[in-house]
């Protein structure tokens, strides 16, 4: 019987990449069964089918940066004592955090199979200490069977920075199923939805900005473009703090009439608010290695909802996406030449049906393929593998 183990860090209530995996998995053979531990970020508000079995690891020193260490060392010997326990033939290690327990089953001589999941890449103006945990992470790449990135662009270039010989390959962050929640909005959800309708009805057209005002996340590019909007255009901010909102008005004098801000928004309604926009803007500058090879999970869903994609084109993972994909425009044009019938063209774009139910099929088989290749080769009771 194949043992089949998920291990990560993570708030597994919004962490879209786990749970399509899951997904997938269930979709392509109902007999399977993950054995899934989770060091959780936050409570876990979502349940599993019997597909997965879910191994919560608690810690009594979570959230205090000066014990981060002892943190790290409890989880560690945790999540060792249940691998050993468990006795997984195939691991599917989600991101750095979980480096460590990974990399101790692997090193006292147990035979399994081992997918490495990259999450994020780390910018190189990082602490110190980030560099030591990229170094074990590098490592756990080489000492892997499979290597997922979360793009093209992110796999390129560590196969070149890291000379990784592994079964490698790229898996999108898109939504791979239904983009309407399955819960229904609290009541103060639902009024700040109806007040947007309301404006909807009234000429108004929402170009959605998902996250925070950061610098890197095109701060003053979005100030620029705000200060050149034409009516009825508005942007509706989703995330961030009011705090900042209010800082970012200021700093740039940018018109209320301009801005519409809603804040943090539950990720289980937040395709309601998106489903309010007639276009999106989303940029990430090439600043830092992170930023330039971002997985944008809001860059997806604004193309599977429908609305029109602006982004920076400095940036290459947004850049070849929107243009091989003719999602939308580029931030960089519009500045440039701030007209309304930049705006007006862009709202005619029509983002094609079977485009996205093909590339949907294509990245669903990428973890489909990989599985079904290695879950008659796994070893058992000590073979080796292959």
């Amino acid at each position: 019987m194949n043992k089949i183990v998920f291990i990560a860090k993570t708030n597994i209530n919004t962490d879209g990449r786990i749970l399509n995996e899951l997904r997938v998995l269930e979709e392509w053979n109902k007999d399977l069964i993950v054995d899934f531990i989770l060091f959780p970020d936050k409570k876990v508000t979502i349940s599993f089918d019997d597909s997965v079995r879910l191994h919560q690891i608690n810690n009594r020193l979570r959230h205090n940066k000066l014990l981060r260490l002892f943190t790290v060392l409890e989880f560690t010997f945790k999540a060792f004592r249940l691998l050993n326990r468990l006795k997984p033939n195939i691991i599917h290690a989600q991101d750095s955090a979980v480096i460590l327990p990974v990399l101790l089953f692997r090193l006292i001589g147990n035979r399994f199979w081992l997918i490495y999941d990259d999450h994020e890449v780390p910018n190189e103006n990082g602490p110190f200490i980030n560099k030591i945990w990229h170094a074990f992470e590098n490592f756990l790449m080489k000492k892997s069977d499979a290597v997922i990135m979360a793009n093209k662009e992110r796999m390129l270039y560590l196969i070149e920075k890291q000379q990784l010989p592994n079964n490698i390959f790229y898996f999108l962050n898109l939504p791979y199923f239904d983009v309407n929640p399955s819960t229904a909005p609290s009541s103060l959800v639902q009024s700040k939805l109806d007040e947007l309708e309301q404006h909807k009805k009234g000429g108004t057209r929402f170009i959605i900005h998902q996250g925070p005002l950061k610098t890197e996340r095109g701060r003053q590019h979005l100030a620029d473009f705000c200060k050149s909007l034409p009516t009825p255009y508005v942007i509706l901010l989703l995330g961030g703090t009011e705090a900042d909102f209010f800082k970012f008005k200021k700093e740039n004098g940018l018109q209320d009439d301009k801005l519409f801000f809603i804040g943090n928004v539950n990720y289980e309604v937040l395709p309601l608010f998106w489903k309010k926009g007639c276009a999106s803007i989303v940029m990430y500058l090439p600043t830092y290695t992170n930023n330039k090879l971002c997985a944008p999970n809001r860059l997806y869903l604004s193309y599977f909802i429908g609305l029109p994609i602006i982004v920076n084109k400095d940036n290459p993972v947004l850049y070849s996406f929107t243009k091989n994909y003719e999602a939308g425009a580029f931030i960089e044009d519009f500045l440039a030449n701030p007209t309304v019938e930049f705006l007006n063209q862009l709202n005619t774009l029509v983002i094609d049906d079977s485009a996205k139910e093909s590339l949907l099929a294509m990245e669903k088989s990428k973890i489909i393929n990989l599985y079904s290749s290695i879950i008659h080769k796994v070893p058992h009771s000590g073979n080796k593998i292959g």
